[in-house]
């Protein structure tokens, strides 16, 4: 059963539901580098310069890169949207047999002293991970993508998103405490 998602939970979870759509891609470069392999090609376009991102040719080595990026992406990104739809893992063998409103109160200490703490952390190393990579200017020695530091980067944004979701889900979730008082019929769920 789904419930509406607030404005909030929408927009956090847009990166993701945007950066699924690199399955696609992702899937055409494994076919294209297997297909390479087989065929023992390791250059598959050149051109004079550089261009951002792939550099002087688009290699192997560059799909192979792609692949670790766009699967990466739609990992960290698609987190968010993951925990907005409470598809996450749950220990829900103990929770259902539960009250809602006990799952409720777990649910916000989890979000606020748990899931908060761990993002606020990676968005702190992860930052200085993604500005040194930036400054060192870190990329493939074997001619595959030179942005390391856009994927890296992205681990401190995508944290940040999520911890943003563990705020808004914390405060949706006690407002509903607040707007629904306790009743009799708070019974744990008859799964």
């Amino acid at each position: 059963m789904h419930r509406k998602q607030s404005l909030a939970q929408r927009l956090l979870c847009l990166p993701g539901k945007i950066l699924s759509w690199l399955i696609v891609p992702l899937v055409l470069s494994i076919i294209l580098a297997v297909v390479a392999a087989h065929r023992g090609w390791s250059t598959l376009i050149d051109w004079e310069g550089r261009i951002p991102i792939l550099g002087s040719a688009l290699t192997v080595n560059s799909l192979v890169d792609f692949q670790w990026y766009a699967f990466a992406l739609i990992v960290l990104f698609g987190g968010v949207w993951t925990f907005f739809e409470d598809r996450h893992v749950t220990v829900d063998f103990m929770a259902v047999h539960m009250r809602s409103r006990t799952r409720a109160v777990i649910a916000i200490l989890g979000d606020l002293f748990l899931l908060l703490p761990l993002c606020v952390l990676v968005v702190w190393y992860g930052t200085k991970f993604a500005s040194v990579s930036w400054n060192t200017g870190e990329g493939s020695n074997q001619g595959g993508l030179i942005a390391h530091w856009l994927i890296k980067g992205a681990l401190p944004v995508s944290f940040f998103l999520l911890g943003a979701g563990a705020v808004v889900h914390a405060v949706e979730t006690a407002l509903g405490l607040v707007r629904h008082p306790r009743t009799d019929t708070d019974t744990p769920d008859a799964r």
